[in-house]
């Protein structure tokens, strides 16, 4: 019993977990101008951000030909 309920728990943690991450917005956009610490950037398609807003940035990774 304490197995079947223990398992019950692991899952539905599991399952709330990845419905979190599902959640987070993705918006795709070009990075237009950088000075000291402040970034503008315009994006592509309509997202919810709002000013003051935190987000985080992943960059593309660029390939590199080797000799």
């Amino acid at each position: 019993m304490r197995k079947k309920i223990t398992s019950v728990a692991l899952a539905v943690i599991f399952s709330l977990s990845m419905a979190g991450v599902s959640l987070a917005a993705k918006c795709k956009g070009k990075v237009e101008s950088v000075e000291s610490g402040k970034v503008v950037i315009t994006v592509d398609d309509k997202c919810d951000l709002k000013c003051g807003q935190d987000v985080e940035i992943k960059t593309k990774r660029r390939m590199i030909e080797g000799c």
